[in-house]
């Protein structure tokens, strides 16, 4: 499996996560609005926001552009530890992130700042700021 897939699946667990953690931040409206009635998963609600990109709010695109430069960090920072931790492991259903926070302790020092970043970011996503 190459890098790139596995670091996107790895992306887009942490985005099901923020989501399953209360759905609230910058993007909680334009999801009600543009995406109801979808169930997250199999990436059906990033597919919808995707979808929808032209109709988003100006504080949900800045929020949006803000986590697609944190994930071209954390595609860079954590690639490697990915393909030695998690190679294997099937992506979806928050299964790379579930091996990633299982080696926590090996991961490189890059990967573990880019995975704390990410961390702090869905919080204050929660929070709304």
């Amino acid at each position: 499996m190459s890098k790139y897939v596995i670091v996107v699946a790895l992306v887009l667990g942490l985005g099901a996560y923020a989501k399953a953690q209360g759905g609230e931040g910058p993007c909680a409206k334009d999801r009600e609005t543009l995406c109801a009635g979808i169930e997250p998963g199999d990436g059906k609600l990033f597919k919808c926001m995707k979808d929808n990109a032209d109709k988003l709010s100006a504080e949900c695109k800045a929020h949006q552009e803000k986590m697609k430069e944190h994930r071209k960090g954390m595609k860079e920072a954590c690639a490697d530890d990915v393909e030695k931790f998690c190679g294997e492991t099937k992506p979806g259903k928050g299964r790379i992130m579930k091996c990633m926070r299982e080696h926590k302790e090996e991961l490189s020092a890059a990967c573990k700042e880019e995975m704390g970043q990410a961390k702090g970011m869905h919080k204050k996503m929660r929070q709304g700021k």
